[in-house]
């Protein structure tokens, strides 16, 4: 047999070495690795969105240390360093899935430096959200909250449906009601029961129409009643007593101010306010007369300060009618206890006698000491159910406190919130409880659930700063205001603006909304400003009412007095109280 002839070779690789590999310039390696660096930065830009940092300031400086950057650079603010931040850990990512091999293209120099070690001990490890264990306090305080919303709630929701009800046949007539689908064996009837509910309801539109009415030519006639000088260094903030709706009995109308000195005082904001323990009328003082003051209750300026709503449970009590919130720039928010004066309420002193002796109609305790912000605090306010107390600051998160169980010595904390990128200045609470509102200087305003601890929702469309949130008492607008010199009202059930307000020229101070336990009935909102002016604004159109006048510089704080008077009162930059009223009418 003849063998098989053997295989061709297998073709060999050239062994030319005529060939000659040129290196690049180091023009072209300087573009290449500027190219690679656009590169990254564009990458790093599309992920600096995605990654959550710390928002306490202190926590940012500690993982930029930790990283081996720069804690700051020159000429950047608390929202730059954050950012760099974000594209530090960005660019940290992108190296770590370079070297799974997941981007190509990216050199080794291009590290920041301390990224490398930070990339090699932490190889493996898993970015997770955690959550903090609420505490029995929080969790009782959530139940409470939940209870006294929802019985809140169903108030409000069934007066909305009676009105809507009632707008039908104020409208449409009793033809609206034919709209039901019933059976026919049952129309008549059912119409007829109908037509009744409508017409009762009809009777309520009308008269809140009426009242209406009645409210608007009040406050178009508003005139300044009286003018006082409330400290020796300006006044911060102002605050009035309210009702709540477990106390509809004849109350003393209180004012509070407190101002640059550290100090708080309260002013008469009515006739009909002197109350003994009975009950009864002792003395007869003028409007803006002072009723009780304390001289030191802050180391610095008052930024915030609140009035407890009257209540049942504590108005009997050791003859304490309310309670005073302030908040301080020296990092502490107190609370004072307002009280009736023993030594003043005695049948036999008037209000001259009380003078002389130096005593006041009202004393002022400090009961709490709420100690905790890592910066200056800014705005106070109480939880409609008078049992808890929110605070905001500049280390950019807002905190709510137990009033019931703080005391001298520590005060009770029960929930610290972050999640602002910026100062937070406004807060405010829902009529119902469920919700609290936060601006900060960034321009975003967060709504908080109160029974769950989550972000609700967020409203973006102010150019400024946000410093001042108000809750409708209809449970479904939002009102805020700052920098930029303009109201925005948003729609709480649309998560959108519903109407934009050009109301001052210059920075918005305050917002308050008319009381709802009176003939008020939130018809109207009051805004003060910088520009040396308050407003009265119609909250069915939005339309300018009056303007106050009579302060000689900035407006610094608002407020409305609960009754058919429709009384506002502002402070100053000026050191000066101001009470305006208007004339009631009668028919």
């Amino acid at each position: 047999m003849m063998s098989s002839p053997p295989p061709p070779p297998l073709p060999t690789a050239p062994t030319d070495t005529s060939i000659e590999y040129l290196s690049l310039t180091a023009e072209s390696l300087s573009a290449q690795n500027a190219h690679r660096a656009m590169l990254l930065d564009l990458e790093a830009r599309k992920r600096a969105a995605t990654i959550d940092v710390p928002t306490l300031p202190g926590q940012v400086r500690d993982a930029l240390r930790n990283l081996g950057e720069p804690i700051r650079l020159f000429g950047e603010d608390l929202a730059a360093i954050r950012q760099r931040l974000r594209m530090v850990l960005a660019r940290a990512e992108i190296m770590r899935e370079e070297e799974l091999g997941g981007i190509a293209g990216v050199d080794e120099q291009m590290l920041l430096p301390g990224m490398r070690a930070e990339m090699q001990e932490k190889e493996e490890e898993i970015t997770e959200v955690t959550y903090t264990h609420a505490s029995m306090e929080l969790i009782h305080a959530r139940r409470v909250i939940f209870d006294y919303s929802v019985e809140r709630s169903r108030r409000r929701l069934d007066l909305e449906r009676r009105l809507r009800k009632g707008m039908v046949r104020w409208t449409r007539g009793k033809k609206r009601a034919r709209l039901f689908n019933k059976d026919d064996e049952e129309e008549d009837d059912y119409l007829g029961k109908t037509y009744l509910s409508l017409k009762d309801d009809s009777l309520l539109v009308k008269e809140l129409d009426e009242k209406c009415e009645k409210v608007y030519k009040t406050v178009r006639t508003q005139a300044l009643e009286g003018s006082q000088y409330g400290d020796v260094r300006p006044l911060s903030a102002v605050c009035t007593s309210s009702l709540s709706l477990e106390c509809d009995g004849r109350m003393p109308k209180l004012i509070a101010t407190g101002g640059w000195s550290g100090g708080i005082k309260i002013w008469n904001g009515g006739d009909d306010h002197n109350m003994s323990k009975n009950g009864g009328s002792k003395t007869d003082v003028s409007p803006l007369d002072l009723l009780g003051a304390k001289s030191i209750v802050h180391e610095d300026r008052i930024m915030g300060i609140a009035m407890r709503p009257y209540l049942a449970s504590t108005v009997s009590i050791d003859g304490v009618f309310t309670m005073v919130a302030t908040a301080s720039i020296d990092l502490t928010a107190k609370l004072c206890k307002v009280k009736l004066n023993p030594d003043s309420s005695s049948d036999s002193m008037d209000l001259d006698e009380a003078k002389n002796n130096e005593k006041n109609l009202y004393s002022i305790e400090e009961c709490a000491h709420l100690t905790g912000h890592a910066a200056r605090l800014c705005s106070v306010a109480f939880h409609p159910t008078g049992r808890y107390v929110a605070t905001t600051s500049f280390d950019h998160t807002w905190r709510l406190w137990d009033v019931e169980t703080s005391n001298l010595e520590e005060g009770r904390e029960l929930l610290l919130q972050d999640g602002h990128a910026r100062e937070v200045y406004g807060v405010g609470f829902h009529p119902d409880g469920s919700l609290v509102a936060t601006t900060d200087f960034g321009g975003v305003v967060q709504c908080w659930d109160l029974r769950t601890g989550k972000s609700a929702c967020h409203f973006l469309g102010h150019a400024k700063r946000v410093v001042c949130s108000e809750f409708s008492p209809n449970g479904f607008q939002l009102a805020t205001a700052g920098d930029d010199g303009t109201i925005k009202i948003w729609d709480l059930r649309r998560r959108r603006p519903s109407a934009s307000i050009p109301a001052h020229t210059n920075l918005i101070t305050q917002l308050k909304f008319a009381h709802s336990t009176s003939p008020q009935n939130g018809e109207f909102l009051a805004s003060s400003s910088f520009d040396g002016t308050g407003k009265i604004w119609s909250t069915r159109d939005w339309k300018l009412l009056t303007t106050l006048q009579g302060h000689e510089g900035k407006v610094m704080g608002i407020d409305i007095l609960d009754g058919p008077d429709c009384g506002i009162v502002t402070c100053g930059y000026d050191k000066t109280l101001k009470l305006y009223f208007g004339q009631r009418v009668i028919n």
